[in-house]
């Protein structure tokens, strides 16, 4: 092979030669050389067999390469003499949320490509808007609070983060003040807060205006896996519309792990970098769009980011719609989720644990609380709720939804093979519990 290199870069034609032998040993190919002249062939791996309609275009294992070679950046290489046709759009084209981003194009093929993490901030980036609130004491104006926001709605309704826009400790006084809005085209808003939850850090902001708005779509948090690309959009520091990008480090980070009180909560884990500002700013997916609500990170370690996930806030907004306020519902139990694992130990330790596969393990009942009052023992396996099976507390806490009083039948095994059945009536959560 490197005699036939010398042949090569001795041709008056040195650079289309290195090119085509560049891609032969990309693709393991062949390369051959007769007595009349230099001459380049390439023999393409059944691999790639499968693309040959298309010329030059490398499989999915080879653009992710992104090692030096004798030639250079084979991934570079290929985005270079690879462009997408046409015909190979994906159908998710047409899902782009914000007006005038006709002209990106998420990527196709299942791969992460040169544009693809530019094309996503493109559709997201003109609804991001930076958030800037007073704050005083007794009417004198001490600094402001900075964070970000997203446009969901073309009526002017931004999601934001509840501690950007509001006192935690006077959530009223502070919900008459006035929020500075800026956006990515330069126009600014005197915006108010429409709604809050403390609980769940997540806000709603209203602005009016005679012009179109840009607007955000909300994705699927529910289809993440770790792993999976996403990036942070943002005004940290207020500088507008900052980029980061990062993966998915954890799906279901629970509040305990952070060492969070209160009722039990989970939040998406990124490494993308967030900052002081990027706080009710979007995270966002390869397809442009929002799959979380930025909203912390460990000021000890870097790439450790938690957002609350878009699942949780869809349903947030619905509560706010509904109630103007999320109900959230109480039983006073403590509660394990089971696994065959756990469930194989437990065993081993108490001969006489109730016979499941699955179901919910509740090692608490507070005193005096709803299920005290229904009879729930610690010890219980929780396995249906509201005639549902359940295997997990998720599973449960959407069953009870915002059914304050109602009565709702809950079947428990209890040791000794003994099952039970009972009824409980959730009360009203206290905000500060």
């Amino acid at each position: 092979m490197m005699n036939l290199l010398g042949s090569a870069v001795s041709s008056s034609k040195r650079s289309s030669v290195l090119r085509v032998v560049a891609v032969a040993t990309a693709t393991s190919g062949v390369v051959y050389s007769t007595d009349t002249g230099t001459r380049i062939s390439v023999a393409i791996p059944e691999s790639i067999q499968e693309s040959k309609s298309l010329p030059w275009q490398f499989s999915q294992s080879l653009i992710h390469r992104t090692e030096q070679s004798l030639f250079g950046n084979l991934a570079a290489f290929s985005a270079r003499v690879s462009p997408k046709p046409e015909a190979a759009a994906s159908n998710d084209e047409k899902r782009a949320p914000v007006e005038d981003s006709d002209s990106v194009k998420p990527p196709s093929g299942g791969f992460l490509g040169r544009d693809t993490i530019a094309n996503a901030a493109a559709r997201i980036g003109p609804a991001v808007v930076n958030l800037s609130v007073p704050q005083g004491f007794h009417g004198i104006t001490t600094g402001k609070s900075i964070g970000s926001g997203t446009i969901i709605d073309a009526d002017g309704t931004i999601l934001t983060c509840a501690h950007v826009v509001v006192d935690f400790q006077s959530i009223r006084q502070s919900s008459k003040g006035r929020v500075d809005v800026t956006l990515q085209d330069g126009r600014t808003f005197e915006g108010v807060v429409l709604n809050a939850d403390l609980q769940s850090d997540i806000a709603l902001v209203k602005i009016n205006s005679k012009t179109p708005l840009p607007t955000a779509k909300l994705g699927f948090s529910s289809k993440l896996r770790p792993g999976d690309w996403v990036i942070a959009v943002g005004c940290p520091l207020s500088l507008q519309n900052t980029i980061t990008a990062g993966i998915v480090s954890c799906v279901d980070r629970k509040s305990s792990d952070l060492g969070l009180r209160g009722t039990g909560r989970e939040y998406l884990q990124t490494d993308c970098a967030i900052n002081a500002g990027n706080s009710g700013g979007p995270l966002v997916n390869l397809d442009g769009e929002v799959i979380g609500v930025n909203i912390m990170k460990v000021l000890a370690a870097d790439g450790l980011g938690f957002s609350v996930p878009i699942d949780s806030v869809s349903k947030i907004i619905e509560h706010f719609k509904k109630s103007g306020r999320v109900i959230r519902p109480w039983i006073g139990l403590k509660m394990i989720e089971l696994n065959k694992m756990i469930i194989a130990q437990l065993k081993e330790r108490y001969p006489m644990f109730p016979d499941v596969e699955k179901g919910i393990l509740v090692p608490t009942v507070i005193p005096g609380s709803p299920a005290d009052r229904a009879g729930f023992k610690p010890g219980d396996v929780v396995v249906r709720f509201d005639g549902k099976p359940v295997d997990t507390i998720k599973e449960l806490i959407e069953i009870m939804d915002d059914r304050v009083g109602q009565r709702i039948r809950v079947v428990v095994e209890r040791s000794s093979k003994e099952t039970v059945t009972l009824e409980v009536i959730p009360e009203e959560a206290n905000p500060d519990m």
